[in-house]
């Protein structure tokens, strides 16, 4: 198996997202949310820089009903994006401009939230 160095260093961010794409998120459209979510963080310059974001995409995270989910750590903070306006207020609101996007927001674990 080919091996590329990088692949054994963890890639600079300041916050990793995880976009659920298990069974449920994906019947609610959670692939065709992955691609706007990186076309817009692309856009800010936020892959994989000091200061951006590493995406990851997950199996099933719960509350399945209220997806797709996406939560962004550090903060603790968890997301329902429902289409691509919902995921472009995330990515300018929560991973821009470092405010929770309380409209999208289903759940913040205390003291993880940027605004606290």
């Amino acid at each position: 198996m080919p091996s590329d160095p990088a692949w054994s260093s963890i890639p600079p961010h300041a916050r990793q997202v995880f976009l659920c794409t298990g069974p449920r998120c994906v019947a609610r459209g959670s692939l065709a949310l992955w691609k706007t979510l990186r076309r817009e963080l692309l856009k800010h310059d936020r892959i994989e820089t000091p200061e951006g974001v590493l995406l990851t995409r997950t199996g099933c995270q719960f509350p399945c009903n209220l997806g797709p989910v996406l939560t962004v750590y550090p903060d603790a903070c968890w997301y329902r994006v429902r289409d691509d306006q919902e995921v472009k207020q995330l990515v300018d609101g929560h991973l821009v401009a470092g405010a929770v996007v309380a409209h999208l927001l289903i759940g913040a674990r205390a003291g993880g939230s940027p605004d606290a």
